[in-house]
């Protein structure tokens, strides 16, 4: 994910004008009724914990409810690093026999959908099944982005190949597993001992599926796969088509106060201003022109300043006369006058805190990673020259 992570787990990423990708499976548990929700997060958590708090925007604070953050820690061994995702569950077993469930519920935190897994619950345990996982109907490409499924009689899943070379089929596994507990904790403590990747994806699920019941669930409404970078752009360009991108953003809980939007005042767009299919954010200030572009809170868009086909995060300020052109700008960013990111071809990412020389000009793919400074009139093309 490039500069957009470099600073943040994917989770954190930000994600439709104001959300974080991370809101969206919070959102989707809490509407489910699933009181007890930990977060096994290792690679850079410190945003991540910063947003999702205790759990309060999603109630997950109470009595009957807990959600915990569950990173690595110092063991029996000199560091218990989490392996792999199968590693990180077996790591933290106690935290399941603390609770006794009768299930378990997981979940990757890095996609953007909407789902009530309380049907999915009560098919899995109708059906008897050792783990019920989701698919959805995808245009899985050769070679497969995806872990893709094959779906027999009675929903039986009767192939599971990770990220194939010629998939057997059009379904993509969403990384959405019912585990019934007693499995899943013989699963990983197997893995533990025999396993090369450590993840449930390609090591635990395939292995279950060979000598278990897995049951397959396929997923009617929109998801979002936001892997690569280019994934996670062209999601905000579906986003501001009539149809959309089939998950409805109404209703996505969120924390307001970790990024000041509760604070934010409502957009402001001077005379001089022109903005079209575009989402702009409490806090922006716009008197250039915005084309095809979501502005996150607190913006500013200089007069003479043109911004089309790009995802400009928090606090960005885009100076008079400078054009950003299908790129993706993180927070704290600065574009100074006169400058011109060109992504035509392919996207120009700029990190957070960096700052844009007046009348620098960066060339498609070029990266700009967090607080780097290019000088002023300043032409950068992508390393190993142009694409």
């Amino acid at each position: 994910m490039g500069v957009l992570t470099s600073r943040r787990s994917m989770a954190a990423a930000p994600f439709g004008g104001l959300f974080r990708v991370i809101d969206f499976p919070l959102t989707n548990l809490a509407m489910s009724g699933i009181e007890r929700v930990g977060i096994l997060s290792q690679y850079r958590p410190a945003s991540l914990m910063d947003h999702v708090g205790i759990g309060r925007p999603w109630d997950f604070n109470g009595r009957d409810r807990e959600l915990t953050f569950l990173p690595p820690y110092e063991g029996v061994r000199e560091l218990d690093w989490y392996r792999g995702t199968a590693d990180a569950v077996y790591q933290n077993l106690h935290v399941i026999r603390r609770h006794a469930p009768r299930d378990v519920l997981v979940l990757s935190g890095d996609h953007v959908y909407r789902m009530d897994y309380g049907p999915l619950l009560d098919r899995h345990r109708r059906s008897k099944a050792d783990v019920t996982m989701v698919f959805k109907h995808m245009d899985v490409g050769r070679p497969s982005r995806f872990g893709v499924g094959v779906l027999g009689e009675g929903n039986r899943v009767t192939h599971y190949l990770e990220k194939p070379e010629d998939p057997p089929s059009d379904l993509a596994s969403m990384t959405v597993y019912i585990f019934r507990t007693e499995v899943l904790v013989e699963a990983v403590r197997r893995n533990a001992e025999v396993g090369t990747t450590f993840h449930l994806y390609n090591e635990v699920i395939p292995s279950v599926v060979s000598g278990g019941r897995v049951i397959g669930h396929v997923h009617r409404g929109g998801w979002e796969y936001l892997r690569p970078l280019t994934a996670w752009h062209d999601a905000h360009m579906r986003l501001l088509g009539r149809k959309g991108i089939g998950v409805p953003l109404e209703g996505v809980l969120t924390n307001t106060e970790s990024g000041g939007y509760g604070d934010a005042p409502p957009a402001w767009f001077d005379t001089s201003a022109n903005v079209s299919r575009s989402l702009v954010a409490p806090g922006c200030r716009v008197s250039g022109q915005v084309r095809r572009s979501v502005l996150f809170p607190w913006v500013t868009v200089e007069e003479g300043a043109v911004v089309e086909d790009s995802v400009i995060l928090n606090r960005v300020t885009i100076r008079s006369g400078s054009r950003v052109i299908r790129s993706v700008v993180d927070k704290d960013v600065e574009v100074g006058e006169g400058a011109l990111l060109c992504g035509e071809e392919n996207l120009v990412s700029v990190g957070k805190g960096a700052r844009i020389g007046d009348g620098s000009i960066l060339k498609a793919g070029t990266e700009i990673g967090p607080w780097e400074v290019v000088h002023m009139g300043a032409v950068v093309t992508p390393k190993g020259g142009p694409r």
